[in-house]
């Protein structure tokens, strides 16, 4: 994957645990760093003497000029921390170009409703997809049902009540509090299927709903993508942005498993040519290449990072969900090892040729 250096323009405190990063982009970088509302970009960094990488959402939408990650402290808090504590106005970091394809096309001439349900960090790509739509869309209805902990760990607070001032007719953001009361009990909890009920009851005209946006944690997203199915969405209308990898989203999917259990598998990296009987054991492709010694690059094993992306040159494999390849990606032949399993007997595949 190639990094682009990007100077930082500013740094600035957005709550307690998370911090708004802003990046210039040079004039002869800015064919690279065009965005779509939604996507991702992917960070280099070297702590204490590792490289390590990690994904962040964009959370400006591409008429603000500039480009923006927030980035919160996790439970696992090795590079969070560093960037909260290190990352100053001036500083040039490793970014790459803008991956993911979570969001939705714009449609300026049409007057339809949106939904966006959003928790914690979930928000920041949400922030790029609502700008923009607000900007471009003078027919939208857009409602946010955003959760958190508290009132206090509200991201973007001050900027989604600028959006509800600028935009009083457009836009609809509604807070929920898991660890907080509220004047209404509707706003105490979790969001999950019994918040939904409740939405489309007290609310809003659910029949008028054309597209749903979840993000946030994987628990909330398979809940929620469930709940707003089941009452009428149809499945192409609910977009998703998975930072961990599940078997399926939808409970009535089937779930697609190889029934290949002998592979003769053909790896070319780095112009040498790996081949070998991978006995397949229900392990993906990347597994199969870690466990023959083969030195196959990966990062998140979850199907979000894309260090993995390679091409199918021969031969078919069952492909997972993942947040870096496009269809058209798919069409052409680009898998990633971490989301690949068996489909054929026989397999060629190539990181050398992209």
């Amino acid at each position: 994957m190639k990094f682009y250096s990007l100077v930082v323009r500013s740094v600035k405190k957005i709550t307690s645990k998370s911090i708004q990063v802003d990046l210039s982009i040079p004039e002869e970088l800015k064919t690279i760093f065009i965005w779509n509302p939604g996507q991702f970009l992917r960070f280099k960094f070297e702590i204490d003497g590792q490289n390590v990488e990690r994904e962040y959402s964009v959370c400006t939408a591409p008429f603000e000029g500039y480009i923006s990650v927030a980035v919160k402290e996790t439970a696992n808090p090795f590079v969070s921390k560093y960037v909260q504590e290190n990352v100053r106005a001036g500083d040039k970091l490793q970014v790459s170009a803008p991956m993911g394809t979570f969001g939705i096309p714009s449609r300026p001439n049409e007057k339809r409703t949106l939904v966006a349900f959003s928790a914690g960090s979930g928000i920041t790509p949400v922030m790029s997809i609502l700008k923009d739509t607000l900007q471009k869309e003078k027919g939208v209805n857009f409602y946010l049902f955003y959760g958190n902990a508290h009132e206090g760990e509200v991201m973007f607070k001050e900027e989604l009540d600028r959006l509800k001032n600028k935009y009083p007719k457009n836009f609809f953001p509604y807070f929920f509090y898991s660890e907080q009361k509220t004047e209404n009990k509707l706003f105490e909890g979790l969001l999950d299927e019994h918040k939904v009920e409740l939405i489309i009851n007290q609310i809003m005209d659910w029949d008028e709903v054309d597209e749903v946006l979840i993000c946030g944690p994987k628990e909330m997203i398979v809940t929620l993508a469930n709940a707003v199915y089941h009452h009428g969405i149809p499945k192409e209308n609910i977009h998703y942005e998975l930072y961990e990898p599940v078997e399926k989203v939808f409970h009535d999917d089937e779930i697609q498993r190889s029934k290949v259990k002998e592979v003769q598998l053909t790896f070319i990296h780095k112009g040498r040519t790996h081949t070998f009987i991978w006995m397949n054991n229900g392990s993906s492709l990347l597994d199969a290449l870690l466990d023959n010694g083969i030195d196959a690059p990966y990062s998140c094993k979850g199907g979000v990072c894309g260090s993995c992306q390679c091409r199918k040159l021969e031969g078919d494999v069952h492909f997972g969900k993942n947040l870096v390849l496009t269809d058209e990606d798919i069409k052409n032949g680009k898998i990633l090892t971490c989301a690949a399993y068996p489909k054929t007997d026989k397999l060629v595949i190539t990181i050398d040729e992209q």
